[in-house]
């Protein structure tokens, strides 16, 4: 089994997730603006993310903390990470922003 293949399957869900979400965000609010701010906050992270990953995965990699077996990864690489490895934090900046919007929105205020 290759690392994209298993990658598949957590941005699979990812995006499943997603989709639900922003059906949810629809039905809620019937805006698209809200969403919008969401995906570019979520873009954002993204991008941090990837910068942070390509720096510490290097480190890591570069100092023999772990490696990666030939036959597993595609070949592509950003230095010495394998392009694989970035799926990841794609998968967690898309998930995590549809499970905000999932989850219920507590204020604070008891019920009593």
């Amino acid at each position: 089994m290759t690392y994209w293949l298993l990658n598949l399957g957590f941005l699979a869900v990812a995006a499943a997730v997603a989709l639900a979400a922003g059906a949810v965000q629809r039905r809620r609010t019937g805006e698209a603006a809200a969403a919008g701010r969401r995906w570019r906050a979520a873009g954002l992270a993204f991008a941090v993310l990837c910068v942070l990953t390509a720096l510490f995965d290097n480190l890591m990699i570069a100092a023999g903390l772990f490696g990666y077996s030939q036959g597993h990864i595609s070949g592509w690489r950003i230095g010495l990470a394998p392009l694989e490895d970035f799926s990841y934090i794609l998968a967690a900046a898309i998930l995590l922003p549809a499970l905000w919007t999932l989850l219920p929105v507590k204020d604070g205020r008891d019920d009593d």
